[in-house]
């Protein structure tokens, strides 16, 4: 499948809740990049990291789909002007109940960020994902796949 495609699904399939949360959604897609992946997988991957990211970035900020690739790597990348995550949580965030603040569960609900699924999900592909953040600036996902994989994905 085409990665800037599957960017450009995700952001239209998330456009209204980031419309009503005041978050400008984009998209900025390198050319084509072909990525041998479960595409609905994939797409519950990177609509996910979305979720995440409109849910905690305050009105009048930006969540940006980034796609780019090179020989043997395709990259999706979400980032955000959100709230971010502290330094010392980063390493925590794929873990499975993890939330950034515990009273913040009550109002939006599910247990952590659910980046426990997204790890999962994107090492059954052979790739890896990363976050990285800035307190008061923003955090930014990246998942990087192979283009050729040759496993089963999950």
């Amino acid at each position: 499948g085409d990665a800037a495609e599957l960017a450009h699904h995700v952001a239209a399939a998330h456009a209204d809740r980031a419309a009503a949360a005041g978050v400008t959604l984009t998209v900025s897609a390198d050319g084509e990049t072909v990525v041998h992946a479960d595409p609905v997988r994939l797409r519950q991957v990177v609509g996910n990291l979305v979720t995440n990211a409109v849910r905690h970035t305050p009105p009048g900020g930006r969540v940006t789909i980034r796609t780019s690739s090179t020989v043997d790597t395709v990259t999706l990348a979400v980032a955000d002007t959100g709230t971010g995550i502290a330094a010392a949580d980063l390493p925590h965030v794929f873990d499975r109940f993890w939330r950034a603040e515990k009273s913040r569960s009550r109002q939006t609900g599910g247990s952590g960020l659910g980046l426990a699924i997204v790890r999962h999900l994107v090492q059954a592909h052979g790739g890896t994902v990363t976050a990285e953040s800035e307190v008061d600036t923003g955090s930014t996902f990246t998942v990087r796949l192979p283009v050729h994989y040759n496993g089963k994905p999950a």
